[in-house]
């Protein structure tokens, strides 16, 4: 026991032997002086309690059991120790646990600076292109084209808007039987005469079933999913939008799913962001919100369905169709 004490006595974390009575058999320098600190009624409870558990009655090992005294906290390990014994390490987390309270606190700090950041500079090029639309304006007030430059940039304020609050706030889907193709027809002319030196290419299934799901907010998504991929190629490049029915071993087994792919011609999404693509304020694009991809998983999620990235420049839709 000599020898053992010795190497007890080395080891900084405080050391408990009790027999299954809760009668102390030995105290190493550290756990006297965290008697001393607590009281030796707090003590007692601390080392009393894993006598409680099962499986250390039963002389099994059994780490990390967390006890709360006053404000303090301590992880024990309790090991088995000669005929009826055990013995534990005790360790004081508190500091630790304080100190990740407010690292977490400072990290939502950041994150909300870094969203408000964002948003106001996402929000200076449509503020700017009104502007200097409304001036011009003023010299030929019957300029269409102007008016029309002017609806556009508020129709992509009113869109950031909407995305922003749709991450958090709930809606009732109202779904409808709906012809995908025509819904991504829709999505790429929303789009064509913004981007005319894309390319757009649909490859279609033309047996495809009508599916149950919202109108309007699934062209959110498909005009998100497409934006995305025009915009990762700077506007000028092909995009390519694929349908058919997914046979997908995990997702869609039965094939009771269909699938909508959006390729771009560009290189892809790094590595570096591929698991963090869909969590709010992480964007592919520098300078960007992140919202969009996150507002549309949402809406999927919503259909019961799923949205991710399937590499090669290809974001994949699946929809059930099948109840």
């Amino acid at each position: 026991m000599e020898k053992t004490e010795s190497i007890l006595e080395s080891i900084g974390d405080p050391i408990v032997v009790l027999d299954f009575n809760g009668d102390i058999i030995y105290l190493n320098q550290s756990a006297q002086q965290l008697k001393a600190q607590i009281g030796k009624h707090r003590f007692n409870e601390l080392i009393k309690y894993p006598l409680s558990l099962k499986h250390v009655r039963e002389g099994i090992s059994v780490k990390s059991i967390f006890k709360e005294i006053d404000k303090n906290k301590f992880l024990i390990d309790a090991f088995p120790y000669e005929n009826r014994c055990v013995t534990l390490l005790i360790r004081d987390i508190t500091r630790f646990i304080e100190l990740e309270e407010k690292n977490k606190k400072e990290g939502w700090i950041v994150t909300i600076s870094r969203l408000i950041s964002n948003i106001f500079h996402d929000m200076k090029g449509p503020i700017g292109g009104i502007k200097g639309s409304a001036q011009l304006l003023k010299e030929d007030p019957t300029d269409q084209e102007l008016i029309d430059d002017i609806l556009y940039e508020v129709k992509r304020l009113e869109s950031m808007i909407n995305d922003i609050t749709l991450i958090t706030k709930k809606f009732n889907l109202q779904k409808e039987k709906t012809n995908i193709h025509m819904l991504i027809d829709r999505a790429i002319k929303s789009l064509y005469s913004q981007y005319p030196e894309m390319e757009f290419e649909r490859i279609y299934d033309p047996s495809l079933p009508d599916i149950e799901l919202d109108r309007e907010y699934m062209l959110r998504v498909l005009i998100n999913i497409i934006r995305n991929g025009i915009e990762s190629v700077n506007g000028r490049g092909k995009i390519t939008v694929y349908t058919g029915i997914s046979w997908d071993k995990v997702y869609s087994p039965k094939g009771d799913k269909v699938f909508i792919r959006v390729k771009d011609s560009g290189k892809g999404v790094s590595e570096d962001i591929i698991d963090k693509l869909f969590i709010p304020f992480t964007s592919t694009k520098k300078g960007g919100m992140g919202i969009g991809l996150s507002s549309s998983y949402k809406i999927v999620k919503e259909h019961k369905g799923i949205l991710r990235y399937i590499g090669n420049a290809t974001f994949e839709i699946l929809l059930p169709y099948k109840e």
